[in-house]
């Protein structure tokens, strides 16, 4: 199974891409940081909605997280924590 990574938040358990190469929205809702892709993000920039979430403590927003979930790691690993 393909996972995709969250724009916002670096999440790597999407199910699809937030946007695929037409750039049409998939309108999934990412499980960490809650956004919903071509919702949310249609009038405000990931990087803005990546500050509010990070500014708001980075709390799962879906359900359980994953065993050891370390939000700082992941915006490391997705490259997003110089832009946090």
């Amino acid at each position: 199974m393909t996972r995709h990574i969250c724009p916002v938040c670096g999440y790597d358990g999407l199910a699809e891409p937030a946007y695929d190469a037409g750039g049409c929205s998939s309108f999934e809702i990412c499980p960490c940081c809650g956004i919903e892709f071509g919702y949310q993000d249609a009038t405000t920039s990931h990087r803005v909605l990546r500050h509010r979430w990070v500014n708001q403590g980075m709390a799962w927003s879906h359900g359980l997280p994953p065993a050891q979930w370390d939000p700082l790691k992941q915006l490391r690993d997705a490259g997003l924590a110089d832009d946090a």
